[in-house]
């Protein structure tokens, strides 16, 4: 059982008592020191009086006394140490809590945060606050910083609790959360989300809300921790691998999250000049089954937003092959690039072209490249050693195992990567042509450079016997990392200049690392990452947040890389550009363009052309009803900005928006479509509650339909756009069988046959699916019935279609 204390929020209140603590000595006085930073790193700090760990341990702030003591349900050496302390001339009623850096003031019963809004306090106080907040969050470093050094406004140094063995998840959600472009377009382009989940069709999808809480979080929060309960939960709900408190990979984690990020937040786009017979804009989107799973029961009507709590089995690995789609999203825009797999039979010289994307580059560091990779170590080491048989079996047992201390570049890795490899043996590859197994030479060329480059390097090595880890230290580059060598030849792509223009930038700055420390199945992840306000590295160690230098950075053993695009010319332009838009624009008239494409204008270094079908209708206006918050979605430049920005990256043929008053005025056509549609919605809303039934009549049949279509209806009649024809194909063969694996309220459910010939008739579509029970393998009874005067399925299905 908690505190009173601890249960409820203490107010923020004018606190007397912080004045009379900043105006003594430094703030870090006592606690500056090696042996007492060194227990609060390792958790072995207790109470004074007890052996009470955190995290009830709170440190009293007066700087001659930081006595460390508890406070919990059944004591509370806290308030004795106030009780006896306290004096008219001095102050003992102000705590901080090392383990969650929440600051109390004992006297006042008040929360003192200089983080947040507090107006009590003074900027002396925040100042002396902040200071012993970042200087606790830091870890004993051998090195240790002046007090004017610790960087107490810096936005984004925020630590992650870990909810168990979560270190892995910590790590990876440090370096997306540093990744600019996807924050900025959590904390800018939020006014989109909501839009853009409309698009999806996926009203009960959480993750990018809660990620973009999370984002916010790091860089505009009020407190030094943020605690991923919520976006871990949502997490898991995708993947059951991440539930319970096992350590699991952190690159399969940031895969999952980039997955579901893609999935659920594609970019907003018209088809130009279409618009349906309902007054719907048709989008460039195709529409993804959902995950989401409902209860068992069989009425319409019943409410969907349960679904959200059940979980999917769709394994990651599913999620990568689905990924391979054309529609957008901010996540393909900045981590997606394509791979050439290029695979020709040494017997016909037929070669196999294969195209694929992918969110990481995957390297392999193990023995067998290494010997190879340099002429200074060739592949028969034991020749010139005088024992060569225990040699040679040491070396190659040392080399598995990765206890060899050879070195090797990043970019021998890659070239091992790119290098062509012969499939023999086990490995042939069958060619269509000679119908048989052949040896074959395959090679991987890289044909389109991502904005953010991940590099997985592969330290877990797993072989039927037993597993282990590669800990040979990989050498990166911090800068200039060349990516041409890898790339496929685009200077004959005269046909296709838009691909070649993907790799006129190839060189690449380092803004991230995950670090793995231990054994295979255990271990710690640490994150460390480039600020982009203060242009610092940090170690992100769970809660712990330490600045480190470049050359603690390049003496890592990375696990995985984030590189971005580096380019000057760009970041000329785009301070050049920003200057304009900032400065006075009052003598030219204003357009105004999507945050999207502005976004990527910002963080990319190949934005695309400007597009308005973000926020703009069919009209050439601004739908308002569906867009309260427009102002929020667009940029206003001046015309001469524009015009330089249509001049080099053009137009996808949406018309510009610019308003002479700088107003933004409602399209009135798209408002009556909406007052049309909200009728429509209500009618339809009506009508099926009329007719929908929790059970059937002796004699009748259940219909089963698309579990995902149905969930799109009900968003339709909540304000979403309408669901399209019924597509039972979701769980149905092209014959009308069923698919293996389907689950009810997953990928089908049943409703009557009134309720069916109303969305038949309204929406059209199919086919039509029925039987005795709710359960798609049950025996169709139409068959049956037709088998025995010797009709066929097919017959049945014709007949049924009437109905």
């Amino acid at each position: 059982m908690r505190s009173k204390t601890s249960e409820r929020t203490p107010v923020q209140v004018d606190c007397p008592h912080i004045h009379k603590i900043i105006k003594k000595d430094s703030p870090l006085a006592k606690i500056e020191s090696s042996s007492f930073k060194k227990q609060i790193t390792n958790s072995s700090l207790h109470c004074d009086i007890c052996e009470t760990r955190a995290p009830k341990l709170w440190i009293c702030l007066h700087n001659r006394c930081r006595a460390v003591v508890c406070h919990t349900s059944s004591k509370s050496h806290m308030r004795n140490h106030f009780d006896k302390e306290n004096r008219d001339d001095s102050c003992h009623s102000i705590f901080v809590n090392p383990h969650t850096l929440k600051i109390l003031c004992h006297a006042c019963s008040s929360e003192l945060n200089p983080f947040g809004d507090n107006n009590f306090l003074t900027s002396e106080a925040r100042t002396y606050l902040k200071t012993v907040i970042r200087y606790l969050q830091m870890k004993r470093n051998k090195s240790q910083i002046s007090i004017d050094q610790i960087p107490i406004d810096v936005p984004g140094l925020v630590g992650l609790k870990n909810l168990g063995n979560t270190c892995y998840a910590n790590a990876a959600l440090q370096c997306l959360s540093n990744t600019p472009a996807l924050a900025d377009f959590f904390n800018y382009c939020d006014a989109y989300i909501p839009q853009i989940l409309y698009i999806s069709k996926h009203p009960n999808y959480k993750l990018g809300e809660y990620f973009g809480q999370f984002v916010k979080a790091m860089w505009n929060g009020t407190s030094p921790i943020f605690v991923p309960v919520q976006l871990m939960n949502e997490i898991r709900k995708y993947n059951e691998v991440f539930r319970g408190h096992g350590q699991q990979d952190s690159m399969e984690f940031l895969r999952c999250v980039l997955d579901i990020l893609h999935e659920e937040l594609p970019y907003p786009q018209f088809m130009p000049g279409k618009v349906s017979k309902n007054g719907e804009c048709i989008y460039m989107n195709q529409t993804i089954s959902t995950s989401t799973s409902s209860n068992n029961s069989h009425n319409v009507c019943e409410t969907i937003s349960s679904t959200s709590s059940t979980t999917t089995k769709t394994s990651t690995t599913d999620r990568i092959q689905r990924r391979q789609s054309t529609r957008n999203s901010i996540i393909s825009q900045i981590f997606q690039g394509t791979l050439e797999s290029r695979i020709k039979c040494l017997h016909c010289k037929k070669e196999y072209l294969k195209e694929e994307n992918f969110y990481d580059l995957q390297i392999q560091i193990d023995k067998k490249f290494k010997l190879k990779s340099s002429e200074k170590f060739p592949e028969n080491l034991s020749s010139s050693s005088s024992s060569s048989g225990s040699g040679s079996v040491m070396g190659s047992l040392a080399g598995w195992l990765g206890m060899n201390s050879r070195v090797v570049r990043l970019q021998d890795c890659l070239s091992s990567f790119c290098a062509i490899e012969n499939l023999t043996g086990e490995d042939k590859y069958r060619c269509d042509k000679c119908e048989s197994l052949n040896d074959c030479q395959k090679r991987l060329r890289i044909t389109r450079l991502p904005e953010t480059l991940c590099i997985q390097l592969k330290r877990f090595r797993y072989e039927s016997c037993f597993s282990s880890k590669i800990a040979t230290h990989v050498q990166f580059p911090m800068e200039d990392l060349d990516m041409r060598p890898y790339c496929k030849d685009l200077s004959n792509e005269k046909g296709n200049p838009e691909l070649a223009d993907t790799l006129n930038i190839t060189k690449y700055d380092l803004y991230g690392l995950i670090h793995h420390r231990g054994v295979l199945g255990g271990g710690h992840y640490i994150a460390y990452v480039k600020n982009p306000i203060d242009k610092n590295w940090y170690e992100y160690d769970d809660t712990f947040v330490t600045r480190k230098s470049e050359a603690d950075i390049s003496r890592l053993e990375a696990f995985v890389l984030f590189y971005h695009k580096k380019g000057s010319e760009k970041d000329r332009e785009r301070t050049e550009m920003s200057s304009k838009i900032n400065g006075d624009s009052t003598a030219e008239t204003c357009y105004f363009i999507s945050r999207l494409w502005f976004n990527r204008w910002q963080f990319m270094t190949a934005p695309g052309p400007i597009t308005n079908y973000d926020f703009i209708c069919p009209h050439g206006g601004v739908n308002t009803r569906r867009y309260p918050n427009i102002h929020n979605m667009v940029v206003k430049v001046p015309f001469s900005v524009y015009t330089t920005f249509v001049n080099k990256y053009g137009t996808d043929g949406s018309l510009p928006f610019h308003s002479a008053d700088n107003a933004i005025s409602g399209c009135t056509f798209c408002e009556q479509e909406e007052k049309i549609l909200e009728q429509r919605r209500r009618k339809e809303d009506e009508d099926i509650r009329k007719i929908d039934t929790n059970s059937i009549k002796r004699g009748e049949y259940w219909f089963l339909i698309s579990a995902p279509w149905l969930l799109s209806w009900h968003y339709f009649k909540s304000g979403g756009s309408p669901p399209g024809p019924i597509d039972n194909y979701h769980f149905l063969n092209e014959d009308g069988s069923p698919k293996v694996g389907m689950e009810r309220g997953i990928n089908y459910r049943g409703i009557n046959e009134r309720v069916w010939s109303y969305f038949e008739h309204v929406y059209g579509g199919g086919p039509v699916c029925v039987r005795n029970a709710i359960d798609l393998y049950a025996p169709n009874p139409l068959i049956s019935d037709y088998t025995k005067h010797g009709k066929s399925s097919k017959t049945k299905w014709i007949k049924k279609s009437k109905i």
